[in-house]
């Protein structure tokens, strides 16, 4: 059974403004948030986090990075194949 989600990514610059932080959030196929945001040191770590889990390619990933540095969210629709893709994720599969 495959699990439709989105893949939220922003630029957080609350914690601390000169090192700014990347977020990731799960959302469901409603729309609502699956659990709280990750937080990464830099962009690079979501990017290897998400090519790795979910087969996203570097070319999606380039088209996003300057959505991404000039601080707009960026999305990537997920198919999620299994309860476990979500747990790579870093996410809770009963919040899906």
């Amino acid at each position: 059974m495959s699990i439709t989600a989105t893949a939220l990514l922003k630029k957080e610059t609350k914690i601390d403004p000169r090192k700014p932080h990347a977020s990731l959030s799960l959302l469901n196929a409603n729309g609502k948030e699956c659990g709280p945001p990750r937080l990464f040191s830099e962009f690079t770590e979501v990017v290897v986090l998400l090519r790795r889990e979910m087969g996203v390619t570097h070319e999606q990933l380039h088209e996003r990075f300057a959505a991404y540095q000039r601080g707009e969210e960026v999305t990537f629709a997920l198919t999620l194949e299994s309860d476990e893709a979500i747990r790579n994720l870093g996410f809770d599969p009963k919040t899906v």
